[in-house]
């Protein structure tokens, strides 16, 4: 059903494909909503919607290609079929937006023992069968909630710890969507916090290891008439990393310039990719990267207006391995900080245990989901939930393996704090390599503690008795 390309989707008996089934239904205008089968795709579906002047509610931020752990994403998150995409719950940033699956107001599916049903709001399996994990039925077609077309006005700015934990509960109760990028050891803050009457309030952050900059990106529904203040232009913002490069010895520095040729016109990504990729797995050099990189996102800070979908769709720079988790962090009326702990923490572990950690670690927040097997399932309606990424930037295919390998002990540290924090995984990023002999156990543990696995098995022995529907990942954590 073309979910993540992890175990849920790839399997060697036999995977289903929904290609030909990505028709859009219908749009009702006056309820709100569009009816589209299985397979068509995210952006198809975007690019539906803007034609009458809609939008879906929300939708996955990432625009560039991915590894899960052990798995490379096929295409960006906006090629994501939609089926697929609400199975495993996933999401955009908005402490006030929930996961992609609440967005379902009906589904068809087809269940091997059931047959051909239809499910609405209010009816016992519906939950249920939102984030089913394709294990229960094949979704046929849904019914899900727009809305109108709206423009955001984003701002970007950079922060050390002490200043987002003293503003850290503002920004998720002012702005409609943050995201926070943590680089790491650089103690300073540009920029600014705007008094926004907001609709509804989002954030994101993006950490850099080996700093102690946080990227702070915010943004509302834009207010008639305003004005953006943009950043400085590309070419100035990406002079840092052009300076680290031409600062590497005079062999290295020709190495660069005969595998890149000049470096006019590279952009910050690009500029990135050639200095990882000269030492990628010494943390002396990568902490130089995320240096440079802080520079760049310090003469970054400024601001724009544009639609909801280019603001909220992100480049990430490159192919990558990423472990990505949710856990609880208060409400949004009280926010417990555990959210921005937790990263504080993970940069302890990084920086003591020397991991060759590459900007950034990304932190997005949501609502809680009412799907009983949601990473963000609450029944508390104002529970709020951070989502933390990190990853590793795969960046040839000669330096793969041991990057992988690296990236296998980095991931295991931020399970073991996921675990800890009393959170799980993004089930679109959950691979079974990563989790062997007692990590299984560990995995299953916490499965049985976080979600009511008696229950959706008892579904799952009523709608596919003979377990046509399994999956590695559920076969082995679930009900194996």
């Amino acid at each position: 059903m073309n979910l993540s390309p992890n175990g849920l989707a790839l399997q060697e008996g036999g995977m289903l494909s929904m290609t030909e089934l990505d028709g859009i239904k219908g749009i009702d205008k006056e309820k709100n909503t569009i009816t589209v089968q299985a397979g068509a795709r995210v952006s198809q579906i975007l690019a539906e919607l803007q034609k009458h002047n809609l939008t879906l509610e929300n939708f996955s931020s990432i625009t560039e290609t991915q590894k899960s752990p052990g798995q490379l994403h096929a295409g960006t998150e906006l090629e994501q079929q939609i089926a697929g995409w609400t199975q495993v719950s996933a999401h955009g940033t908005g402490a006030r937006i929930p996961p992609v699956d609440e967005m379902i107001t009906s589904m068809t599916v087809v269940s091997p023992a059931k047959g051909l049903m239809t499910l609405r709001e209010g009816d016992s399996w519906f939950p249920w069968m939102r984030v089913a994990l394709g294990s229960l039925a094949v979704v046929q077609e849904m019914t899900l909630k727009v809305r109108p077309r709206y423009m955001l006005h984003e701002r970007t700015y950079c922060c050390n710890y002490a200043e987002l934990e003293r503003d850290h509960a503002k920004l998720l109760q002012t702005y409609r969507h943050v995201r926070h990028v943590w680089l790491g050891c650089i103690h300073r803050w540009t920029g600014f916090l705007a008094n926004f009457a907001p609709e509804y309030t989002a954030s994101g952050y993006m950490w850099v290891p080996y700093t102690d900059t946080i990227v702070v990106v915010v943004s509302d529904i834009a207010k008639p008439g305003a004005k953006a203040v943009p950043a400085l232009p590309e070419e100035r913002r990406v002079e840092p990393l052009k300076r680290l490069l031409r600062e590497m010895q005079p062999e290295t520095w020709r190495r660069v310039l005969e595998d890149c040729g000049s470096l006019e016109g590279k952009n910050f990504a690009e500029l990135r990719e050639k200095l990882l990729v000269l030492d990628p797995l010494n943390p002396d050099h990568v902490a130089k990267v995320n240096r440079a990189e802080a520079e760049f996102w310090r003469k970054s800070s400024g601001e724009r207006i544009a639609d909801s979908t280019e603001v909220l769709g992100f480049e990430c720079g490159g192919s990558q391995w990423v472990l990505e988790n949710c856990f609880p962090c208060g409400t949004i009326d009280s926010p417990n900080l555990k959210d921005i702990k937790y990263v504080q923490e993970m940069k302890g572990i990084i920086e003591r245990e020397r991991i060759a950690a590459a900007s950034p670690i990304e932190q997005r927040w949501t609502s809680r989901s009412s799907s009983p097997m949601s990473p963000a399932y609450s029944k508390e309606a104002n529970a709020l939930f951070s989502w933390v990424g990190v990853i590793m930037y795969i960046t040839s295919e000669d330096q793969a393996p041991a990057i992988k390998e690296k990236f296998r002990e980095f991931a295991m540290r931020h399970a073991d704090l996921t675990f800890k924090y009393d959170g799980f995984f993004h089930w679109g990023k959950v691979d079974l390599a990563f989790h062997k002999g007692d990590r299984r156990k560990t995995l299953q543990e916490n499965i049985a503690k976080k979600f009511d696995v008696k229950e959706f098995a008892g579904l799952k022995k009523e709608l596919d008795p003979h377990n046509v529907l399994g999956n590695d990942i559920t076969d082995a954590v679930l009900w194996g």
